[in-house]
């Protein structure tokens, strides 16, 4: 009996991309916390936790490094799900299947420089790298997603001024993600309890300084958006109004984490934040930018 090629169809699809985004999104803030609980260290090896173990003992840093590894392999499983599932797609698309495999090389990129994190001693720039790839994966995973709704999407056109707009909201946004790393990166939240662990040669008041005024100038812009939007692209009215949201939570995080000595918590919701923020420019990109992909392209 002939075998057949499990089928699915773009809704299916387009589920699994959301999982995997979600996934991905979910592991900045488990790799967020545990630098935050000190426990970079706590496998000190990789990939086993030590020398001669798989797992930790019975330790609390330990375990949080081993638990952000298991939600690694969480992510991978996804991510092997959304290639899968773009050659099972029905009708196959190449951009879908080469936007899935970006995914993959992504994260095999993130799990070859975890371990280089680790065996460097949480040196602050690699660490700085960990996050910002990261940002490029919940890019990828956003584009996947936002492609594998085209199906179901009506483009809607928007003016020139818009586009711009959020062309310069997208840079802004990549400013405001460097400087902040630049602030973590010299504050007091090094990652390891037990190790010595190297700062960023910076003064934290200085860089949250420079960090501040990105985001003001990304607050002036973004109200120059909603103006932009509400009389010509009324179609991002809801995504414009969710990332209005997003900045000003973010701006209040930050200011309140800069003044009360900058609780772990705090900081922990600050990366989420970020994270959301970021995926949330580049969906408003993308719908302000839209062009719908064709469902056939010769390849099913």
């Amino acid at each position: 009996m002939a075998l057949t090629t499990p089928r699915l169809s773009p809704d299916t699809y387009r589920r699994i991309c959301a999982i995997a985004l979600g996934l991905l999104a979910a592991i900045v803030v488990t790799g967020a916390a545990v630098r935050l609980t000190g426990s970079g260290l706590g496998c000190s090896d990789w990939p086993t936790c030590e020398q001669d173990r798989f797992v930790p003992e019975a330790e609390f840093h330990g375990w949080v490094e081993f638990g952000n590894r298991l939600v690694t392999g969480l992510v991978s499983g996804a991510v092997v799900l959304a290639v899968l599932g773009s050659l099972a797609r029905t009708p196959r698309r190449t951009d879908l299947v080469a936007w899935s495999w970006g995914l993959v090389a992504g994260v095999a990129a993130q799990v070859l420089l975890g371990g280089i994190v680790v065996l460097s001693h949480l040196n602050p720039w690699l660490v700085l790298g960990h996050f910002a790839l990261s940002m490029v994966l919940i890019w990828n995973a956003v584009v996947l997603h936002h492609r594998a709704g085209d199906h179901a999407r009506q483009v809607i056109h928007t003016t020139a001024t818009v586009r711009r707009l959020t062309g310069i909201l997208t840079g802004l946004t990549l400013a405001v993600l460097a400087t902040g790393t630049l602030v973590t990166g010299s504050g007091p939240h090094a990652g390891s309890r037990d190790e010595p662990v190297a700062r960023l040669p910076l003064v934290v008041r200085e860089a949250a300084r420079v960090h501040s005024t990105v985001v003001v100038t990304l607050l002036l812009v973004i109200v120059v958006l909603v103006v932009a939007v509400r009389r010509n692209a009324p179609h991002l009215r809801g995504p414009v109004q969710w990332l209005v949201g997003l900045v000003v939570a973010q701006a209040a995080l930050g200011w309140t984490q800069y003044f009360t000595g900058v609780p772990a918590v705090l900081v922990g919701l600050h990366v989420a934040g970020a994270t959301a923020l970021w995926g949330s420019v580049v969906m408003v990109r993308l719908r302000a930018t839209d062009r719908v992909q064709s469902d056939v392209d010769g390849s099913a």
